[in-house]
């Protein structure tokens, strides 16, 4: 079976960017950057897992020098170019970073971490490709922790056994905050987005029971269509490599 975000039913839920709260959540991510790094046009940016390149077209007309990573390449990335969008692509491992040292101004990792085995090393990696004082933008699923059974408890194990999508790998809001400060990074500002998984997650549900895995159907465990707070979130981090 193909994981979620490789369906086509999911694709056209989630559109081009195959991830909760689209490029706004970007746009957001690189105003939190600029306010709490310094980060800026002109920045060095890798999109560490950058999929078919949604991100990067809509990154490359506000003055960034962009690298795309994905561990897959995507015919979308020589259409992508074709249209401007100016963007090396590397096709890699996200946990074991072909870069050198200090290389990078700013890491954007949106919706990635919670689909790797080690999410640790890949964080360890950017924090190593990154100059002091690099920003990291980074987006993901985190479990709450607060959850009762009648509240989605159930919903979320069972996902969690699957291995079909990013639930799998979903923590905790502060065991991803340990991993950040256990990469050394130091974390600047945390914002829940939940509501845009929620919206997702109806969409899915709305596209039919084939876009969407049995932990959808018939209420969402992961944010509000029937469940209450839901037993999944979506956060936004932005993190920065400490200056020497």
């Amino acid at each position: 079976m193909n994981a979620l975000w490789e369906q086509d039913d999911f694709q056209r839920a989630a559109g081009e960017t195959w991830r909760p709260g689209g490029l706004a959540l970007t746009r957001r991510a690189l105003e939190l950057g600029a306010r709490c790094c310094g980060f800026a046009p002109g920045a060095r940016l890798l999109d560490m897992g950058c999929g078919a390149g949604a991100s990067l077209e809509f990154l490359a007309g506000r003055g960034y020098r962009l690298l795309g990573l994905d561990r897959r390449g995507h015919a979308n990335w020589a259409e992508r170019a074709g249209r401007g969008a100016t963007a090396a692509f590397l096709r890699a491992d996200a946990a074991r970073l072909p870069l050198a040292e200090g290389c990078l101004d700013g890491v954007l990792c949106e919706c990635v971490l919670s689909l790797l085995p080690d999410p640790l090393a890949a964080l360890r990696g950017c924090h190593r490709a990154l100059r002091p004082g690099g920003a990291l933008l980074l987006s993901d699923l985190f479990r709450r922790t607060d959850m009762t059974e009648g509240e989605g408890g159930t919903a979320a194990r069972l996902a969690c056994r699957e291995g079909t999508s990013c639930l799998d790998g979903a923590r905790p809001r502060a065991e991803w905050d340990s991993l950040l400060a256990r990469a050394g990074f130091l974390l600047h500002c945390f914002e829940d987005h939940s509501p845009a998984l929620a919206d997702l997650a109806a969409r899915l549900v709305w596209y039919g029971a084939g876009a969407a895995p049995h932990w959808l159907r018939g209420g969402c465990a992961c944010g509000g269509v029937s469940s209450g707070r839901g037993a999944f979130g979506y956060g936004l981090w932005i993190a920065q490599k400490e200056c020497s």
